[in-house]
């Protein structure tokens, strides 16, 4: 909120500026002035959101509790802009997250298991995202989960280090994509990618088999603990009987991978 104050303060006094200058006959009509006006400050207000970012307010954020569910299964739906999904959430609450216009929630509860279902707009568009520009989500770390995310021209960091994550699976476009492996239990990652960079880090402790689709343009594994054995696969060593271990599956179209 504190954001779009500044930006709306600054948008009426630019405004009232050129208003005066008309008035003392130093411009002319002010029209022509006020698409270039836009842009300036849409830029401004998209800069001012990187280097930026207060804490959320109580009145910015949501929390469904975990009540008496056993396990939960998360769905993310994203059109554009930046969303970052990580553990932490406190005691007693599944998900605790950025509120604003163009985020909605559904949660119910289907026996022990808990389905949240979250679709959050595009946080780059002044007054129709999070105030602080990203959204932000923190996941339970006391019950197994499995997590959906949907996403289309984003930026996505979604650290999963101490989450009980069975199985995420990450569909999107052309985007930037950050994704950190839980590092506890028997996990299963899938990426179906547009035109993507993607970048997945591995915990030390967690040994991983990893298969990428041939025909990535650039595929960075580490090969010290990853060892290559075919085309496109590679696996730890030790991984069949490791107790944290993670099934590492990429599709992607043109773009990056890096494992780490």
């Amino acid at each position: 909120m504190r954001r779009d104050n500044l930006f709306w303060g600054a948008a009426l006094i630019l405004v009232g500026a050129l208003l005066f200058l008309q008035t003392q006959g130093y411009i002319g009509n002010i029209v022509p002035y006020l698409w270039p006006l836009a842009l300036i400050l849409v830029g401004g207000w998209i800069i001012l959101g990187v280097y930026w970012q207060p804490a959320l307010s109580e009145g910015e954020t949501f929390a469904v509790p975990v009540g008496m569910a056993k396990r939960a299964s998360f769905k993310f739906s994203h059109g554009a802009g930046q969303i970052e999904i990580t553990g932490g959430a406190p005691a007693g609450q599944a998900l605790v997250g950025s509120s604003g216009v163009g985020m909605n929630k559904h949660s119910y509860l289907e026996g022990d298991r808990l389905d949240i279902r979250v679709e959050a707009g595009p946080s780059f568009i002044p007054f129709l995202g999070p105030s602080q520009g990203v959204w932000r989500f923190q996941l339970t770390q006391e019950i197994p989960l499995a997590l959906t995310v949907e996403a289309g021209a984003s930026s996505l960091n979604i650290d999963l280090k101490d989450v009980l994550a069975s199985h995420v699976e990450l569909k999107t476009g052309a985007s930037s994509s950050s994704v950190t492996v839980p590092a506890r239990g028997v996990s299963l990652l899938d990426i179906d990618a547009g035109a993507a960079s993607i970048n997945i880090r591995v915990p030390a402790s967690t040994a991983a088999r990893i298969r990428v689709q041939e025909g990535v343009n650039s595929i960075n594994v580490d090969s010290t603990r990853f060892p290559r054995l075919d085309s496109g696969f590679y696996q730890s060593n030790g991984y069949e009987g490791a107790t944290d271990r993670a099934d590492i599956n990429i599709e992607a179209g043109l773009g990056s991978v890096t494992v780490m």
